[in-house]
């Protein structure tokens, strides 16, 4: 695959199928993070690479029940060495650098992931002393983030970008953008997404067809110009409302 179309392909998969991941996938995986760049080249990190299911089940306990910790056949937990950048930069390399390297090396996984046809998503939401606990880690190492890896059970649909120009500062002399940047709208079709949790994701134009959704779970999601046909719908919470309830009242509110 061109870089180019990982890069714009790469999507937050919080959906996985069953089957396990070949090693020499995994691997590649950890190859990727420590070719990424790092100050001074101190490569000051370090990788738990979980496939125990008991133990993907204790960081799922710890990372604020993210229930798609669980189902991901793979967890890479990213850790830094905070001695390493701090003893050749001081506080900036033990504040700084050293998430930067790690941001470096997380972005190459998912990159590579990507590459190789496997969905993956970034958590850095956990308890960072329950982790090194459970993975009875070595005191000067700190958990930066989790990689969850496997294959995707449905590709999600692009999330809307800002504008180049909204969030660039052009410095010198720039011609003029030759044409207006657009969104498509994005579709997710024939495939069972039951018991889905969408947190803080943009739906925006989406179109659903033949999704099963029952019991599935939206929280803080942009959901303008959401279009939904013939879903199963059973069970299904919109912050924590049943989405039954929801329609049944646009319907009253909405009747001439």
């Amino acid at each position: 695959m061109e870089l180019s179309k990982a890069i714009l392909t790469r999507r937050s998969v919080r959906s996985f199928r069953q089957g396990n991941i070949p090693d020499d996938m995994i691997r590649e995986l950890i190859k990727a993070a420590v070719y990424a760049p790092s100050a001074g080249n101190c490569q000051p990190w370090h990788f738990y690479v979980v496939k125990d299911s008991g133990i993907r089940k204790r960081v799922y306990e710890e990372a604020c029940g993210q229930e798609f910790l669980t189902d991901a056949p793979v967890l890479i937990i990213v850790c830094i060495d905070r001695s390493e950048s701090a003893s050749r930069y001081g506080e900036r390399g033990k504040t700084l650098y050293n998430i930067q390297n790690t941001a470096a090396a997380v972005q190459n996984i998912l990159l590579s992931a990507t590459d190789m046809g496997l969905g993956s998503c970034w958590c850095g939401d956990f308890d960072e002393r329950s982790l090194q606990e459970i993975l009875q880690m070595d005191s000067r190492r700190v958990p930066v983030a989790i990689v969850a890896v496997g294959y995707a059970g449905f590709e999600p649909s692009a999330p809307k970008r800002k504008p180049i120009d909204e969030v660039t500062a052009f410095i010198g002399e720039w011609e003029a953008c030759s044409g207006e940047e657009t969104s498509e709208a994005g579709k997710i079709e024939h495939c069972d997404m039951g018991g889905t949790v969408f947190h803080d994701v943009n739906l925006y134009r989406v179109e659903i067809s033949d999704v099963n959704l029952a019991e599935g779970k939206i929280f803080d999601c942009n959901l303008s110009n959401l279009e939904i046909y013939d879903c199963r719908l059973d069970g299904m919470k919109v912050n924590g409302m049943d989405i039954n309830n929801l329609l049944q009242s646009a319907s009253e509110r909405y009747q001439p």
